[in-house]
């Protein structure tokens, strides 16, 4: 049984194996697949023949590598920033909270007043507050009628058994590769 569950759970492992190459071999050929629809799609030959190619048969390969990087160059260029200036409203107090004064309250301690202590104020919820007490129940008849309920008696037989004998093969070394 437990060779079985093993050889079971190798099997499975197997599988996933051989399954995730298969999934992965085919997104890869679908990534090339679609590397091919897209450059030979009527959409990019219908937008070649659209632009005008004059100055690209004219120019020649090095020329037009060169003007790309030149486009590109511009954005790399370090910009010079105007020296910023400092002016009077952002040196007046009135326009920032700097001087905001937090005054400290203190509470009076706190009393026991007289009120408090006397019970008579408290009484009023008393009746909330007792405890009912209920009738003992009562076992009546049908309670305890087993034909009324269908309890179904069951005879049970109680079997003895023999005392376990020990024999020489379950003490030997040999069976056991001791």
């Amino acid at each position: 049984m437990k060779t079985t569950n093993n050889v079971q759970k190798a099997i499975t492992k197997s599988l996933a194996v051989i399954i995730s190459l298969v999934l992965i071999s085919i997104t890869v050929n679908a990534q090339d697949f679609w590397r091919t629809v897209m450059e030979n799609n009527s959409f990019s030959q219908i937008a070649m023949a659209m632009t005008d190619n004059s100055e690209a048969s004219s120019a020649s390969a090095d020329a037009s590598s060169t003007t790309d990087m030149s486009a590109y160059a511009k954005y790399t260029a370090v910009e010079a920033e105007e020296a910023l200036d400092v002016e009077n409203w952002m040196l007046a107090e009135d326009n920032f909270f700097t001087t905001v004064e937090v005054a400290t309250e203190a509470e009076n301690a706190l009393e026991v007043e007289n009120w408090m202590t006397n019970e008579s104020f408290f009484n009023g919820m008393a009746s909330y507050f007792k405890v009912e007490t209920e009738e003992a129940l009562e076992v009546e008849d049908w309670m305890q009628d087993t034909n009324y309920f269908g309890v179904l008696t069951v005879n049970i037989k109680e079997e003895t058994e023999g005392a376990l004998e020990l024999e020489a093969w379950m003490t030997d070394a040999k069976t056991w590769n001791i």
